[in-house]
């Protein structure tokens, strides 16, 4: 065959060789554009897969290795991430082109949690320590950095338009937003990116202390025919696209739906529905089985359940109508209202009584629905009996009768997150109580998704049966008598997307100010009344008004805390220039707020819940006599390993511990609450390993054994646990180790991820357990690619303490705790595949990497531990 290539640029031309695109249609995408980013990918070395839209999915999914698309929502998304393929938009192509070189995938996903995937900073003239957490936080939502002003950049950082880099953006009238650091700030804090309006310079919004009311919010496109769970008027299907755009997918085309009977359909609205189907190209069925698509309004029943359990799509009456209107797919779970609804509600949500302020249109009608399926009371006058109010902005008579009256003010993503997660999110998360100044809210409602994983937990979750983990020794020997757990009914104790709904708040070494840069509270609209005249007379009583109760608080205590101490979110750590004209204001708390929450960290326990016969203590409080029997109060939390005093005596145990009790010793089987440790001899046990990230005391079993014979506590000194021979074959010294525990303060393994195979002795769960004590994460390895890996970050900083003892500290290391056998070898063929497909290194080592890791208190590498195919053939040619 002649070769008739055009000769050219040689890197240009194998740009995207060995890349196998598909493109999928859209209607924001026209006929045009989609044929020149074709023609971009071909003449560029890179080979195009055509879409095929009668089938509506993507027919070769596993050749394909990037999918271009404007939006996540498309049938084949799940299924393309599982299998790791590049998801990026439209514009990937072209950045891509211009700069000759493949850019990051990352900062192109069409992935909504990614909300700054867009947007590409330059920073002029701010402090350095703003500086680095703004570029820390726009690339951990998806965005670029660029040192250099460009055509690329699309917003400019600066404080003023008096220097350099904003002269020449204005003179060549480069197309990019010159906007105030305090835009950032508001939307890491929100994990939302809001309209730069009031941020933009010369003359920003939000230093203008005369700007008056807030404007009304554009109607959102993510609410667009989502407003209800039950639509009123039958759907009339649109014309068919313009000639200018690329038709879109059909809905249902070769696809079988069931309606369910909750729907309670009259026979003509059913028939005109399933006549609307079959037009659309589906079939009508009434078999579980067979369906493809399951309509329902609750999320109950056993064919919900099987529905669900089998990935099928299942949605309610209102998406079916969405489809059917604009016959494109869309996924159930994109929209809110577009799921079936919870038949009880949220838990937390049937004594609430909320109501709404500056949402308007469609925005008010989809919070009031929301709130009603969320199970709460909605309530258009806003009275003293309310307990929440719902508001875009802080500026209107109902805000200011909230504040007189100790209501709970918020932001809708409060309720949509509530929903999302299936569970009552606390109002100590201050996401949720953010008000940006001149911007309103309704502009970013409905962008949340409902949480799959959440439904799955609580609405149609396989049934498991739990498996207690037992204290069983890590060594071969140990393990033959122990066993190995099934692997079917075993799960990692992780969360696969921890921080998709609610972005991780960034963390950056910064100066502080000399002068915060802040922005002003917007004006209160002054203009009419949204709620009858209150009274500021009446108080409602605590118990009414709690903000939640303590359990509700329990999980984000850690969280509120590091926020508290961080003031004033990114743009107020850093140095600032002398002379920058900045308006101050501090958004103060309500005393409703600030009071309740100080009462709720100085009075929870949340490390210790009490025992049984501490609330037997609180209930003997009202007897008088009682009182004078109550135990004294608990010096240790102590853990037993490799002690068999009781074992077959629970008479004697029951008694035994009673005792211990009544001088202040709690017996324990919980590690990271222990902090006494008793061992006959330093042992490698599940609970002892795992114990020593709490760096507990340790003493012998003798000190036990003079407890209980004298009645009495000796100082733990007096029998210490020594263990010389150990330490010198394993070489550390248990003393170093304890010390190093305390710096780590359990957190020598933080945000690491360290998978383990099923076959390891002892069982995966011992090393769960002992991984996550360290505050780690471990997760069941089985070979399947659909899992998420993720860069771990060196030294990671924390409440101003820095990651511990980590010697041998490498990101870009993925390890595998796995075992020298045969039937391990093909599974670490796999994850050297799903390490490299994730740009790491993959690192396969033996059980005794992680015990002396845990053991010794310090993270250390040492080839010994390394395992690899040419060790079981030496060891088979040695036999």
């Amino acid at each position: 065959m002649a070769d008739d290539t055009v000769m050219g640029d040689a890197s240009s031309q194998s740009l995207f060789d060995g890349l196998i695109f598909t493109i999928i249609p859209n209607a924001a995408l026209t006929l045009e554009y989609i044929l020149k980013l074709g023609q971009d990918i071909t003449s560029h070395g890179g080979k195009l897969l055509h879409f095929d839209q009668e089938l509506g999915h993507i027919k070769d999914l596993a050749e394909i290795t990037h999918i271009v698309s404007a939006t996540s929502d498309f049938p084949d998304y799940d299924a393309a991430i599982h299998q790791f393929k590049h998801v990026v938009k439209p514009t990937w192509i072209d950045s891509c082109i211009i700069k000759n070189k493949l850019s990051n995938p990352r900062t192109f996903s069409p992935d909504p949690y990614l909300f700054m995937s867009d947007v590409t900073i330059c920073c002029a003239d701010i402090p350095e320590g703003d500086k680095e957490a703004i570029i820390g936080g726009v690339i951990a939502m998806g965005g670029q950095h660029s040192s250099a002003l460009s055509k690329m950049v699309t917003h400019l950082v600066a404080l003023t338009l008096d220097n350099d880099k904003c002269e020449i953006a204005v003179n060549k009238r480069l197309r990019c937003q010159i906007v105030l650091p305090h835009w950032f700030d508001d939307c890491l804090k929100l994990g939302r990116k809001i309209p730069e309006g009031p941020y933009i310079l010369p003359d920003p919004e939000i230093l203008n202390v005369n700007a008056g009311p807030v404007g009304p919010s554009k109607t959102s496109r993510d609410i667009r025919d989502a407003t209800t769970p039950v639509p009123q008027d039958i759907p009339t299907p649109l014309n068919s696209p313009s000639s200018k755009k690329i038709r879109t997918i059909q809905a249902f085309k070769g696809k079988k739906v069931m309606l369910s009977d909750d729907l309670k359909l009259g026979d003509h609205l059913k028939g005109t529905i399933e006549e609307l189907i079959r037009n659309g190209g589906g079939q009508i069925t009434s078999n579980i089985d067979e369906t493809d698509i399951y309509v329902c309004h609750y999320r109950k029943g056993s064919d919900y359940v099987k529905a669900s359990q089998a990935g099928k799509d299942v949605g309610n009456l209102s998406w079916l109508y969405h489809l059917i209107t604009h016959n494109t797919w869309t996924s159930p779970l994109r929209r809110m209202l577009h799921y079936p609804v919870p038949p009880e509600g949220i838990p937390g949500f049937k004594d609430y009584k909320i109501s709404l302020s500056n949402y308007t249109g469609e925005a008010r009608v989809y919070l009031e629905n929301l709130v009603k399926a969320a199970g709460a009371e909605f309530t258009k006058t806003f009275r003293q009996d309310n307990t929440h109010l719902i508001t875009a902005h802080m500026g209107s008579e109902k805000c200011e009768a909230a504040k007189e009256w100790n209501i709970n003010v918020i932001n809708h993503l409060w309720l949509e997150e509530s929903y999302a997660k299936c569970a009552l999110q606390s109002l100590t998360n201050r996401r949720y109580t953010h008000f940006p100044p001149r911007t309103n809210l309704g502009e970013v409602i409905g962008q949340t998704q409902i949480d799959r994983e959440a439904v799955e937990k609580n609405y149609f979750k396989r049934e498991t049966k739990p498996q207690k983990p037992k204290d069983v020794k890590v060594d071969n020997a140990a393990a033959k008598s122990a066993g190995v757990p099934a692997s079917s009914l075993a799960a990692p104790r992780t969360t696969s997307n921890p921080e998709r709904t609610t972005p991780v708040a960034i963390k950056s070494k910064r100066a502080r100010s000399e002068a915060n840069v802040q922005t002003p509270v917007a004006n209160r609209n002054k203009e009419g009344k949204e709620n009858e005249t209150p009274s500021t007379t009446g108080s409602r009583g605590a118990k009414e008004r709690a903000i939640s109760k303590l359990h509700d608080l329990a999980s984000d205590v850690n969280q509120f805390q590091k926020e508290m101490k961080r003031s004033g979110g990114v743009i107020y750590g850093g140095k600032r220039e002398k002379g920058a004209e900045v308006v101050k204001h501090a958004l103060k708390p309500s005393s409703r707020e600030s009071s309740g929450s100080k009462r709720s960290f100085d009075e929870m326990d949340v490390d210790e819940p009490p025992t049984e016969d501490e609330e037997a203590e609180e209930v003997s409080k009202k007897s008088k006599k009682q009182k004078k029997d109550r135990k004294p109060p608990i010096l240790y939390r102590m853990m037993l390993s490799k002690d068999d005093r009781w074992a077959d005596k629970q008479k004697k145990e029951a008694e035994d511990k009673n005792k211990l009790r009544e001088l202040g010793i709690w017996i324990i089987e919980d590690p990271d609450r222990v902090n006494m440790l008793c061992a006959p001899k330093i042992v490698r046990t599940r609970k002892f390993v795992a114990a020593l990230a709490a760096a507990p005391t340790l003493v012998a079993t003798s000190y036990l054994d003079y407890v209980l014979k004298h009645n009495k506590l000796p100082p733990p000194e007096k029998h210490p646990l020594i263990d010389r021979e150990f330490e010198k074959l394993h070489g550390f010294r248990i003393e170093e180790s304890l010390e190093r525990a305390r710096q780590n303060n359990r957190r020598l393994l933080k945000n690491w991820v360290i998978f383990c195979t099923d076959g390891v002795n002892g069982g995966w769960e011992t090393f769960r357990d002992i991984i996550e004590a360290n505050g780690g994460s471990c997760q069941l390895y089985k070979g399947r690619p659909s899992v998420t890996v993720s860069h771990r970050a060196v030294n990671a900083v924390e409440d101003g303490e820095m990651s511990q003892n980590q010697e041998e500290d490498e990101p870009d290391v993925l390890y595998l705790i796995s075992e020298p056998k045969k039937d391990e070898v093909p599974l670490w063929k796999k994850f050297r595949d799903l390490a490299k497909t994730h740009n790491m290194v993959p690192r396969i080592v033996k059980t005794e990497w992680l015990l002396f890791v845990a053991m010794a208190q310090y993270v250390h590498w040492d080839e010994k531990w390394e395992l690899n195919e040419g060790m079981l053939e030496s060891a088979a040619k040695k036999k």
